[in-house]
């Protein structure tokens, strides 16, 4: 039997009304909610969590991300630290997430990965527009799922190659993209 409070379960995947992130429901007494964050346990108050829909998260997980309704948007701000040229003058985008404009407090996962794919895809509009041939794309160590969405996103729009970056000036986590000018 599990323990319940309302609709919530030992087992959920929980979101907060205050901070960003997400966790598991380990334990409910009462009102007090035992929510898991990585290694550590933490307890909230039951009217401080959402529980994220079950349907919902498995449907966003086996779906591939898609950014066909990120429309770029020309901007005469100031590029962003995270634009800057790159090591070896090769123009850079770093796709770690504080690098880029903040997103909405409780921002999903997919939310996020949407995020980065969006401001890739403007970068390499931006690119092609300015008639670069090469460009970095960072998008460091974690699961893969960046990665492999990038990847993904190239060989779709097409008029690109890409490979692994230099080691030896990026490290680990970089595609180099060539833009084939058409």
């Amino acid at each position: 039997m599990r323990a319940t409070f309302g609709p919530m379960q030992v087992g959920d995947q929980v979101t907060f009304v205050d901070e960003a992130g997400e966790g598991t429901v380990v334990q409910i007494l009462g009102r007090e909610i035992h929510v898991q964050k990585g290694e550590f346990t933490q307890v909230y108050d039951a009217e401080e969590l959402i529980v994220r829909d079950r349907q919902a998260q498995q449907m966003m997980a086996a779906a591939p991300a898609k950014v066909k309704d990120l429309t770029p948007q020309a901007s005469t701000l100031s590029p962003l630290p995270s634009e800057l040229p790159a090591k070896g003058d090769l123009p850079m985008l770093d796709l770690h997430l504080h690098e880029l404009p903040p997103l909405h407090l409780g921002a999903t996962a997919h939310e996020k990965l949407l995020h980065q794919l969006g401001h890739a895809r403007a970068f390499l509009v931006k690119a092609r527009q300015n008639r670069q041939r090469r460009v970095v794309l960072i998008h460091g160590n974690g699961t893969g799922r960046l990665r492999h969405e990038l990847e993904q996103m190239l060989r779709k729009d097409g008029g690109y190659r890409y490979y692994d970056a230099s080691y030896q000036l990026f490290g680990q986590g970089a595609l180099e993209v060539e833009i084939l000018h058409r």
